[in-house]
C-alpha cells in the first residue's frame, strides 16, 4: 500500500507539471514536502513512526525493504541475526519469540515475557549461527546512558554522547518469575525519539547501580533515530 501510495502521488504530481492535471491541494502539499525534505503526510500515513527527513526516510525504506526481500528469498533460511527496527511490527516478531518457546516446550503462552541479554559483539557479520534460544536482534541505541560492552552494564553518558550503538541482543521468552531477578534495569524500547506511543517493550539491562538511577535519567532504548 505504501508503495502504491508513492507510485500514484508522484505520478499525479508529474501529469499536474506537464499541465494534463489541474494541481489540487494534496499535489501543492506533496510538492512542499518533496521541497523542503519532509515525509509527505499520505506516505507517513501508510508507513512506520518516524521522525527521519525525507531524505533519510528513503534509505531507510530501501534498507528495509531489502531485509524483507531476503526473507522472501529464502523463506525456509531463518535470518542470523535480524533488524528490529527495521520490523514495521516488531512486536509480532516478538510475540512469535514466545509462541516458538511455548509451543517447543509446552509452556502457557500467558505466563512467557521477552528476556534480552546483550552481547560483546557489535556487528551482525560478527554471528555465525543463529540462537539457541530466541534471536538475535541489532539496530537499538541508548539514550540518557551508555554501555559498557567490557563490563555488559549500564554506565552513565559520556561527554556529547546523545546516542550509544547497542551490541547485538538475544531476546528469549522466560517466565515472568525468572524476568523479574534483580542487577537488572528494565529498559523502555521506543521506535522513535518521540517515546510515548512508539513503545513496544521492556529490555534487560544489567546495572550495578539502583534501577531507579536510569529511570530518574529517563534512560531508554531508541530504535530509529532522525
Amino acid at each position: 500500500a505504501l508503495l502504491a501510495e508513492i507510485k500514484r502521488s508522484i505520478k499525479e504530481l508529474q501529469l499536474g507539471f506537464a499541465g494534463e492535471l489541474t494541481m489540487s491541494e494534496s499535489m501543492e502539499d506533496l510538492m512542499m514536502s518533496l521541497y523542503n525534505d519532509n515525509v509527505p503526510a499520505t506516505w507517513a500515513k501508510l508507513a512506520w513512526p518516524s521522525m527521519k527527513s525525507l531524505s533519510s526516510w528513503n534509505k531507510n525504506l530501501s534498507d528495509r525493504f531489502f531485509q524483507l526481500e531476503e526473507w522472501m528469498n529464502s523463506p525456509s533460511d531463518i535470518p542470523k541475526v535480524t533488524w528490529l527496527s527495521g520490523l514495521v511490527n516488531p512486536t509480532s516478531f516478538l510475540t512469535a519469540i514466545c509462541q516458538v518457546t511455548a509451543q517447543k516446550n509446552q509452556w502457557e503462552l500467558d505466563k512467557l515475557v521477552t528476556f534480552t541479554r546483550v552481547t560483546k559483539l557489535m556487528s551482525a557479520e560478527e554471528i555465525d549461527s543463529n540462537s539457541r534460544d530466541g534471536a538475535f536482534i541489532i539496530g537499538l541505541n541508548l539514550q540518557g546512558a551508555s554501555w559498557d560492552v567490557v563490563g555488559s552494564q549500564i554506565e552513565k553518558s559520556k561527554p556529547k554522547e546523545i546516542f550509544c550503538p547497542m551490541p547485538v541482543m538475544n531476546v528469549k521468552a522466560v517466565t515472568k518469575e525468572k524476568a523479574n531477578n534483580g542487577g537488572f534495569y528494565h529498559c523502555p524500547v521506543y521506535m522513535t525519539e518521540q517515546r510515548g506511543p512508539t513503545w513496544y517493550f521492556n529490555a534487560q539491562l544489567k546495572t550495578t547501580s539502583p534501577p531507579a538511577r536510569w529511570v530518574l535519567a529517563g534512560v531508554a532504548l531508541i530504535g530509529e533515530i532522525a
